[in-house]
Parts: C-alpha cells; structure tokens; sequence
C-alpha cells in the first residue's frame, strides 16, 4: 500500500517550481525588453552619429572624395574599447560609398559591406556585415549630396548583446541572494498558509476519532470549520454513520424484540419440565432451559449497551454499592459452598458510575463463579480508596491467552458449550466501557483476578491498561 501524500510537502513542491520558473520567464521577459531598449537606443544613437558625420565628408578638388575623421574623445571609453575609430576595438567603423557601391574611403575595422539605399539625408538603418566578413553589425546611411557619395557608419550588435549579458550577470551577483530568500518566502508563506487552512479539517479528523459505535447515536461531523472543498466528503461521512446508526438501531431492536418473545415460550417450557417425574433427562432439560434463560437475558443487557443512549453517570459511593449487590447476590454463592469476602467496605469511595451497571457487571461475574468454580472456591471483593474495584476468585482460572481477546463476544473460556454462551465478560468489559472505566484481566494471578477502574468525582476518565 501507498504512503499518503502529504499536501504541504506537494504544494511547496509546486509553489517551489511555480516561482522558480516564474522568477526565470520573468528574467527572460526583462532581458528580452532590456535588450531591446538598448538596441533602440544604440539605432538612435547612430543615427544622431552618422548625421554628425555626414558634414565630414568632402569632394577633393581631384575629384576624390574622403571622410574627415573627428577628434577622439577626451574621455577614457569603456574597456574593451580602444576609440570612436581607432584602435584595435573602435566603437564605430565607416565607409563612404558611391552609387555603385565601390568603397571610397573606409576604416580599418567593422567598414560595413553593401550597396547603398536610397538617396536621402534621412538616416536610414539596415543589419549587415563588414567588409572583412566580421558581423552582424547594425548600419546607419545617409546621402551626401555635396559629395555625391554615402557614409554608412556601422556598430556590432555583439556589442549591444554582451552590454545585456554584462548587465544581467551584475544583476545576477548582485540580486541572486535577494531572489532565492523571496523564493524560500514564498514557499514558508505557501505551506504556513495551507497548514492553518487544513486546521478545520484536523478538527473534523479529531471528531471521527471520537466517534464509537457507543457514541454513533449523537455524534456526527461538524464541517463548518473545515474548507469548502472537503463539505462533500463530510456530508457523505454523516450521511453513511446515519445508514449504520439505522442499521445498528434495527438489529439492536430485533434483539431486543426476539429476546422479549422468546420469553414467553421459555417460561411455558420450563412449567412443563416441573410437572415431569425427576430424572436425568429432566434435570438436562431444565438445565438447558435456564442456560436458554440466561442467554436471552444477556442478548437484552447486549442490546441496551450498545445503544446510543448514554447512561445517567452519577456520583455514588462505590464501596456502598458493592455492599449492597453483594447483601443481595452473595448468600446464594455461600449456600453453595463459596464463601465470600468483602474489604474496604468500610470506607466512602466517591465514584462517577451508573449502579445498574455496576450491578450487572457484580452479578455476571458470580455467576461465572458459580458456574464454572468447583465447590469451595472462594471469592474476594475489595475496593480500593483509588476507585479501583478488584473480583478474586480461587478457581481453575482462565485458559493461558485469554486476556489476549480482549473480551470478545462469544469467547469462551471453557470447552463446554452448555456451560455458558462466551458473553458475561463482554458484557461486563461494555458496561465498565459505557461508565468511562476499565476492565482487565490479571494473567499473573492465581485463578481468575479481575481489576476494574472507575472514574473518580472530579478527576479525569481512567486510562485503559495495556
């Protein structure tokens, strides 16, 4: 099975890309514009130049026709320039055409090659190379009337590409640290903001945890905290706890109802077997029959426990309680040759618990006792001032691993089938579940050892032993 994914870890995962790629296109975009901008401004930083220039070119009395270079500038030019003209690296390189495009005059490097445009004294830009094949190179043109001739000045587009280059790599060194901590912003802002939004549905997965088949009756999923996205789900969730609550409710019924009609019958079968003359058979069948009894009555104590209606937990005194079920259910378990004993009776034990139930869960109890105990065993009831209540009984105990159930229903504790129907303890682990309690089994202990744990007036629910 799949590991779940993680909704935090996947969206910073995807706000971590998103914004990489957006900081990129966005440096893209802003590298695109930049050079652009700049080419513009270098086409009409020529054509200012070669306007400049054009009152250089003369005719010769000869009949030839020149440039006149300009004065170099006084101001040191930016590496790796060596001058407007001159040097190994100029700025700008020349030359002055006629109509047929043979070059009259021209400068060592980046001289651009071509024919000439239009007769104009507009300046006139073009892309082309030089005459020494280096290039491409951006051209500007321009017609000297007074010469009969053309100047075309021209400047290498490299030159504009590497400015760009130069000035995003600064930008880079200087800003790269400012865009990787927006970024780390961006992604602790992203998954902060996805956390707090899935606190709702945290509480809504707190509120399913809560929910029992005990508590199935009056509690459902409260989404109004939870994000819009997941009202679906939750609905559908209520929903199918309403279809298993009906369903539950409509079982727990026809138990209830079954076990009620079957009573009747029961009691009729039972007169019969009393008017038989005594014999074995008699005594089997009337055992049956009060095995039959008892089974039904569980079946009802099953059916009432595990309704959603919670049970009227009240303050009592536990030891008082115990007395009192004891006074009523100990003298038939004595009569038999199973003596009982009582500690700690003596002192008040304030507990929070139903005493219906605490009776039920008692009085299953000994009759386990007198079921499954051979004549003799002795029973040990004692409360503690904690409001744990402990049952001890000196029998042949428990089979090795039965603690191990958990208390499931139908887990008998003995080969005999006739002998009991696998539901007391069950019934006695639901009704000290149903009062916010414990029951446990003492594997270690000598026969059957049984520690309950009740809540205390004004402390908290009791922890569940392991």
């Amino acid at each position: 099975m799949s590991r779940p994914y993680r909704l935090d870890v996947r969206l910073a995962v995807v706000v971590t890309a998103m914004s990489a790629l957006t900081l990129v296109a966005a440096g893209m975009v802003l590298r695109m514009e930049f050079t652009g901008g700049q080419f513009a401004i270098e086409e009409r930083g020529l054509s200012s130049q070669v306007e400049d220039w054009a009152s250089l070119v003369r005719r010769e009395a000869d009949g030839s026709v020149v440039f006149e270079r300009p004065a170099e500038t006084t101001g040191d030019l930016d590496p790796p320039y060596t001058g407007l003209l001159t040097g190994a690296r100029p700025v700008y390189g020349y030359a002055v055409v006629d109509a047929g495009g043979r070059v009259l005059d021209r400068s060592a490097a980046q001289a651009p090659a071509g024919r000439p445009g239009p007769r104009t004294s507009t300046p006139v830009l073009s892309s082309g190379t030089g005459l020494d094949g280096s290039g491409p190179l951006l051209i500007g043109e321009v017609y000297v009337p007074e010469a009969g001739a053309w100047l075309r000045v021209a400047r290498a587009r490299s030159d504009v590409e590497a400015l760009a280059n130069t000035f995003f790599a600064q930008l880079l060194e200087e800003m790269g640290w400012a865009a990787l901590i927006l970024l780390l912003a961006i992604v602790v802002t992203a998954v902060a903001v996805v956390r707090a939004s899935l606190l709702g549905l945290r509480r809504v997965a707190v509120q399913a945890g809560q929910i029992t088949f005990e508590t199935l009756g009056r509690e459902r999923l409260d989404g109004n905290s939870a994000p819009a996205e997941v009202q679906p789900l939750i609905t559908a969730v209520n929903t199918a706890l309403d279809g298993i609550e009906a369903g539950a409710s409509a079982q727990r019924d026809f138990s209830i109802h079954a076990a009620h009609e079957l009573r009747t019958p029961l009691a009729d079968l039972r007169l019969r077997l009393e008017g038989l003359p005594s014999g074995e058979d008699r005594t089997a069948a009337m055992r049956d029959v009060e095995a039959m009894a008892r089974l039904f009555e569980q079946l009802l104590h099953i059916a009432r426990l595990d309704g959603g209606t919670a049970f009227d937990l009240q303050p009592l005194d536990l030891a008082e309680t115990v007395a009192e079920v004891l006074r009523e259910a100990a003298p038939a378990l004595v009569a038999q040759g199973r003596p009982v004993e009582a500690e700690g009776l003596e002192t008040p034990v304030p507990v929070l618990a139903d005493p219906t139930l605490i009776a039920l869960v008692l009085r299953n109890l000994l009759e386990n006792v007198r079921k499954h105990t051979p004549v003799g065993t002795r029973v040990t009831v004692r409360v503690a001032e904690d409001g744990t209540l402990v049952f001890h009984d000196t029998g042949p105990g428990l089979p090795a691993g039965f603690h191990r159930t958990g208390f499931a229903r139908f887990a008998r504790g003995h080969d005999d089938v006739r002998s009991g129907s696998g539901l007391g303890l069950s019934i006695c682990e639901t009704a000290m579940r149903r009062m916010g309690g414990t029951l446990r089994l003492d594997p270690s202990a000598s026969g059957c050892l049984f520690v309950m744990t009740f809540q205390t007036v004004g402390g908290p629910p009791a922890v569940p032993h392991a």
